[in-house]
């Protein structure tokens, strides 16, 4: 009926729709349904809603649940498998970083499948450009050169509905080209062993394809307890979109075929074995890798609603050694959404391998910056090690040789000495994760201290991190503790050390949590000190002095995004804001 309403332009009607599709109308009563879908007949890009308005899982959104607590149940289970809606203007940017150009002769014979078809976003968005690009009325291409797979026989048949949308108005058997278009779109799990599929390869399910292959994919993000996906060696994985990653190389494997998926941030960042063996793979399946990095604050990629760090990961077909692009990780605001969606921000990896993680890089100053801190990778002696601590454990006025880092940061790693006996009185501290780095001495942690709270490590952490967490592996990982110093650099950096603990301990911010409190030591007292700090570092490192400036226009960019001041000094006399 949604169809017949797209083509005809008239409120819906089940007989008309009936008559047009080809089918026998059963005479039931429909008015109920007519009625609901009535006020979409003026929407006038109502073809291009279809993946949305017909999807398995129907309306889940928050506001929604709220309307109707009914949808409770089916927001549950979107959840659960990690499936989010994919924004048109990410469809369409996805579609044409891999599809040929109008002028290439593969244009023609290029076909797109999409491996978890869900109600056919992707594939909508290429026909949509198809149609845009040609004069064409488009059926060939929807009946030839649309594929793809779903576990659910319902995404299957929603999607050839979606499809059967945007052509439908040039159609006179719609019920021929919709089982035309339903033939190329199979019931099976693609991340499965050939074993359930007799034999037979995801390629060969779809053996009257031919030309290059377009892999396009938003894969279900979530883990399986089941641990049911399969791996291309035969390892089962609770990763679920890690076998889709897979594919670009796997499934996507002819000279000329290309693939792009949107999936979570982690393909970067994550250091599992799964994911470490992922990496590898990419690196080592040769092409062109571009891999654009988005923040989920203070907007996500895919809405309020799926509030994740995401990247879309794009191979395109290239020589047999591995060339890969990365990308800072963006962050960006509702205004400037329409300019996100550009490869222009990625620079070369060159030979700095992915295997461990992909750097999240925005420029060649910073590959030469990356570079400079490999060569300290390695241990040079004694270093101080993390180890867990509790809040209430580091309470008092008393300093120890101790440096404390806590488990999560967004505009500047929190970095402090203790919490002074005056902010305890407060309430109940948070028992939420705290790194000690215990050091040798006084004049070891003083130092510590100041190489932590440096530019420096907060680019290293936008880098190598999530932009969230700041995990033990990061801080015993760390290169600039592993440089070696000459006594008076290592002085020099004790005293700025001191000098910066003096300055946090103006700027703190107290949360309040269920109850619970946490304090925050913010850097905006201690710039100048911290330029200090990352002119001895660089010096160091043997980097060039040009990256301390490259530091400040880096902290500038993620603290203030779009020119808003988002770490205002503070306004009461001892530092302290609730």
């Amino acid at each position: 009926m949604l169809v017949d309403v797209v083509r005809s332009g008239l409120p819906p009607d089940m007989e008309r729709a009936a008559a047009w599709f080809g089918i026998e109308h059963d005479n039931a009563d429909w008015s109920t349904v007519e009625a609901a879908l009535c006020p979409l007949t003026k929407t006038s890009n109502l073809a291009d809603l279809l993946p949305y308005l017909l999807d398995t899982y129907g309306r889940t959104t928050r506001l929604d649940v709220m309307r109707d607590t009914s949808r409770a149940g089916s927001r549950a289970k979107r959840k659960k498998v990690g499936s989010f809606y994919t924004p048109q203007d990410v469809a369409d940017f996805m579609v044409q970083s891999i599809a040929s150009g109008s002028n290439d002769s593969e244009a023609d014979t290029e076909w797109w499948l999409d491996p978890a078809v869900g109600s056919g976003v992707f594939l909508v968005a290429a026909l949509r450009r198809h149609l845009a690009n040609t004069n064409t009325d488009g059926v060939k291409f929807a009946t030839k050169r649309l594929s793809g797979f779903d576990i659910s026989p319902q995404a299957c048949d929603f999607t050839a509905f979606a499809i059967l949308g945007k052509i439908s108005a040039a159609l006179q058997a719609p019920l021929d080209v919709w089982m035309e278009i339903r033939g190329h779109l199979i019931a099976l799990d693609a991340t499965g062993s050939e074993r359930e599929r007799d034999g037979r390869s995801l390629r060969e399910m779809l053996p009257e394809l031919r030309g290059p292959m377009r892999l396009i994919c938003n894969p279900p993000y979530a883990s399986s307890g089941s641990s049911e996906a399969l791996m291309a060696d035969g390892r089962s994985t609770g990763t679920l979109y890690l076998p889709f990653v897979e594919m670009s190389w796997r499934l996507a494997s002819e000279p000329r075929d290309a693939a792009c998926l949107v999936v979570p941030l982690a393909l970067g960042a994550n250091r599992s074995a799964d994911h470490r063996r992922c990496r590898i793979g990419m690196a080592a399946a040769g092409g062109e890798w571009t891999l654009l990095f988005f923040d989920r604050q203070p907007h996500a990629l895919f809405g309020e609603e799926a509030k994740t760090r995401a990247t879309i990961a794009i191979r395109r077909p290239g020589s047999v050694s591995t060339m890969i692009r990365t990308s800072r990780m963006l962050k960006w605001t509702s205004r400037q959404r329409p300019n996100i969606f550009t490869e222009e921000r990625t620079v070369g990896l060159d030979d700095i391998p992915i295997g461990r993680l992909v750097p999240k890089l925005g420029g060649a100053g910073e590959v030469a910056l990356y570079r400079a801190l490999q060569s300290h990778m390695l241990p040079a002696g004694v270093r101080p090690q993390p180890t867990k601590a509790s809040a209430a454990e580091i309470v008092g006025n008393a300093l120890t040789p101790d440096v404390f880092v806590a488990g999560t940061a967004y505009n500047f790693l929190n970095i402090f000495r203790n919490y002074p006996d005056q902010l305890s009185w407060r309430g109940t501290l948070s028992a939420s994760g705290i790194h000690r780095l215990p050091c040798g001495d006084m004049e070891e942690a003083d130092a510590v201290l100041a190489i932590l709270a440096s530019r420096i490590t907060f680019w290293l952490w936008h880098v190598e991190c999530d932009g969230f967490h700041v995990p033990a592996w990061f801080l015993s990982e760390l290169p600039l503790l592993n440089v070696r110093m000459n006594n008076s650099v290592k002085m020099k950096l004790a005293s700025l050390g001191r000098e910066i603990w003096d300055g946090l301990q103006k700027d703190v911010i107290c949360s309040s949590n269920r109850d619970r409190l946490t304090f925050a030591f913010r850097p905006t007292l201690i710039s100048a000190l911290r330029d200090e700090v990352d002119a001895l570092l660089v010096n160091e490192i043997g980097a060039e002095f040009a990256a301390c400036e490259m530091l400040r226009h880096f902290e500038n960019q993620v603290v203030s995004i779009d020119g808003t001041v988002r770490l205002s000094r503070p306004n009461k006399e001892n530092g302290i804001q609730l």
